[in-house]
């Protein structure tokens, strides 16, 4: 008998199961339908990092992940790069520091004025030619493995209303990872679905019918290959 392919799934947060915004269970959480449906056939290594960036993900690579020497790997990343901010993480740190009341008068004023200052500013914690740089380096880490990536989902009205950049830089996001992945990156996973239907009432994480499209999408890459 042929030995089991060994696949290793790298998500952040949208990779697990949560109690909010809403419920989503362990046995809707694409990941762990995944592998209670594959167990038979694969063998799992899971990696799970909630706020997971493509830099962070290069580093854990480095060190940890390409010990395993998977023959599959599944990726999701992508969203905490692409996000555009309104604040440096170095001044979210300094945010900090300061003395409670005048703390919440500046959070209180950022998000009154979050959607100019994200205008004005269009920060991203990693910008797009980091990103793709990343996402070259990590995919060196594994020449003879096969990488199946997922899409950052798409923005719904109330995000872009929220963040008016969102959309357009989840977009340049997207065809980085394409660009970079070809044939495995999944770019088709939420086609045909509204933006509101994939997720949940934060606009970030991945709702039960969200779920169910990645679990069916992976699910075929996976007996496909």
């Amino acid at each position: 008998m042929p030995a089991m392919k060994k696949i290793l799934i790298l998500t952040d947060s949208l990779g697990v199961p949560r109690t909010r915004p809403e419920l989503l269970a362990d046995d809707v959480c694409w990941v762990y339908r995944l592998v209670d449906e594959g167990s038979d056939r694969f063998r799992f290594r899971l990696s799970t990092v909630p706020g997971l960036d493509s830099r962070q993900l290069l580093a854990m690579s480095r060190l940890y992940h390409a010990a395993i020497v998977p023959d599959v790997i599944v990726l999701q990343v992508g969203i905490v790069d692409a996000y555009p901010r309104a604040l440096k993480r170095i001044e979210l740190s300094l945010l900090a520091r300061l003395p409670g009341f005048l703390s919440r008068f500046v959070h209180a004023l950022v998000k009154r004025f979050y959607a100019s200052l994200v205008r004005l500013r269009n920060i991203h914690y990693v910008e797009p030619e980091e990103f793709r740089r990343n996402l070259l380096e990590f995919r060196s880490l594994f020449p003879d493995t096969r990488i199946l990536v997922l899409p950052v989902a798409p923005a719904t009205a109330e995000y872009r209303r929220r963040n008016p950049l969102v959309a357009q830089s989840i977009a340049d996001y997207n065809l980085i990872l394409g660009e970079v992945f070809g044939e495995g990156f999944l770019g088709d996973c939420f086609a045909g679905e509204p933006p509101e239907a994939v997720v949940t009432s934060d606009n970030h994480h991945l709702s039960e019918l969200g779920n169910e499209r990645v679990f069916e999408v992976v699910r075929r890459a996976l007996a496909a290959g």
